[in-house]
């Protein structure tokens, strides 16, 4: 059963959907996450224009996902870090 206020996507918009998480994920691969963050909150805010709850509940989810990826790959940049700089503390 269809939602009647929902608007039908074209194929051109499932594109342009499909081409945001290509990029995004081709940023977050490459350690870009600012970049990859941008394209997903973009993502999110053309599913939002196409009104369709199911898109729009995965595009939210996915950006919360990446989020949370972003700050668990932040702090094991940061326990990686703090042995360095503890060692050359202790080497001055």
């Amino acid at each position: 059963h269809r939602d009647p206020t929902a608007r039908k996507y074209s194929m051109t918009k499932y594109k342009k959907l499909y081409e945001l998480i290509h990029l995004a994920d081709r940023a977050k691969a490459n350690g870009n996450f600012p970049l990859a963050e941008k394209l997903i909150k973009q993502l999110f805010l053309e599913t939002l224009k196409g009104r369709d709850a199911r898109l729009i509940k995965l595009a939210a989810n996915t950006l919360f996902e990446h989020r949370r990826l972003h700050i668990a790959h932040v702090l094991r940049i940061l326990k990686r870090i703090d042995p360095i700089q503890a060692q050359r503390k202790d080497l001055s």
